[in-house]
């Protein structure tokens, strides 16, 4: 099974039994990555649609 659970400046990433655990300015930098691409994405499809 896979998580993704970001909390108190942790970020943990588990699949399969196996975990990986980022904390501090790095798991802020991943999980800030992550949302930018999605709200592009999200923008980019909703542009594709009007046309």
């Amino acid at each position: 099974m896979n998580s993704i659970n970001f909390s108190k400046g942790e970020l943990s990433v588990c699949r399969k039994g196996n975990c990986v655990n980022v904390r501090g300015n790095m798991a802020k930098v991943i999980v800030f990555g992550i949302a930018t691409l999605v709200v592009v994405k999200g923008i980019a499809a909703l542009l594709e649609q009007s046309n």
